[in-house]
């Protein structure tokens, strides 16, 4: 059954592969469309259509020091994949960035946003594996990435991934360092959320570690501390730049979190129904409707 499903996948794939075009120009002027099938150190290689209908496309090679530009065409399974990031697409999304990986240092090359879309996939897992394969790849794209952008989006999933594997200490030195130099409104926004993530991992391992924290004075100053950091830093996009609709969006879902780490079900509906009303067309929007279908606890 899983292999028939990876030759679905697989076959989805080649199709868009197919249909979507490429073109490489060359230094001495010349172009040559067809849809770019691999890479190494020295060549290009490119699918063209077979010249007689009915036989199989043909691969070319291409020297690498005769290609002046590369444009890269549309790409509508990769825009899907960006656009809604769910763990029911790993497999479809680790065959996006495979196809794409060679042409990760290739300027215009939409690779790293593959590799990005596939490791925010991977995050969604609960299995640590994954999380350390999502580690490594942004790494790779952090180093290896053409654009700046997509530099930066690696360097905050590389900070996500360290906390799905609980190294909170080193992710939230990091993020502290970046929050402490940046002026880019844009990045300090996320490096706010990436704190609230921080502060959120470790009073859910101070609870786990101390069940009966109420009774302990100074665990219930630490975990005050934690909750009181936690909703200060997951709404400040919310407060003071409510127009940045998706980081308002996730850090009130944060908020939600850590109130119901706090036991407070009453304020998490709260929250999750302002996400629903001010943001309805934002990623949580619909875990936030899910979370609300569901009957609370009884008290």
């Amino acid at each position: 059954m899983k292999n028939q499903f990876a030759t679905a996948i697989a076959t989805v794939l080649m199709l868009s592969f197919a249909a979507a075009q490429d073109t490489v120009e060359y230094v001495d002027g010349n172009k040559r469309t067809g849809r770019l099938a691999g890479a190494d150190d020295k060549v290009f290689k490119l699918r063209i259509p077979a010249p007689v209908a009915g036989q199989q496309a043909a691969v070319i090679s291409i020297n690498r020091n005769e290609v002046a530009k590369i444009i890269f065409g549309p790409d509508p399974d990769l825009e899907t994949v960006i656009k809604d990031p769910v763990i029911g697409r790993t497999a479809f999304a680790r065959l996006l960035w495979q196809r794409l990986e060679p042409f990760l240092s290739v300027p215009e090359s939409p690779a790293a946003k593959a590799g990005i879309a596939y490791g925010d996939i991977l995050l969604l897992s609960a299995d640590a594996n994954r999380h350390n394969e999502a580690l490594d790849l942004f790494r790779r794209i952090e180093t290896e990435a053409w654009n700046e952008q997509d530099r930066g989006r690696a360097l905050r999933g590389r900070l996500q991934a360290l906390l799905r594997l609980g190294r909170v200490d080193e992710a939230s030195r990091e993020v502290e360092e970046m929050a402490a130099r940046t002026e880019d409104p844009e990045l300090l926004l996320e490096t706010k959320l990436l704190l609230a993530e921080t502060r959120l991992a470790a009073l859910r391992a101070l609870l786990e570690e101390n069940p009966r924290w109420s009774e302990d004075p100074p665990v219930q100053a630490e975990r005050n501390r934690l909750l009181n950091e936690t909703l200060d830093l997951a709404l400040y996009p919310f407060l003071f730049h409510g127009t940045s609709r998706e980081q308002a969006a996730k850090g009130l879902w944060l908020a939600r979190d850590a109130h119901l780490l706090a036991g407070d079900t009453d304020a998490a509906r709260e929250v999750a129904t302002d996400i629903i009303v001010l943001y309805p067309q934002t990623r949580h929007a619909a875990p936030a409707r899910e979370a609300l279908q569901k009957k609370p606890p009884e008290s």
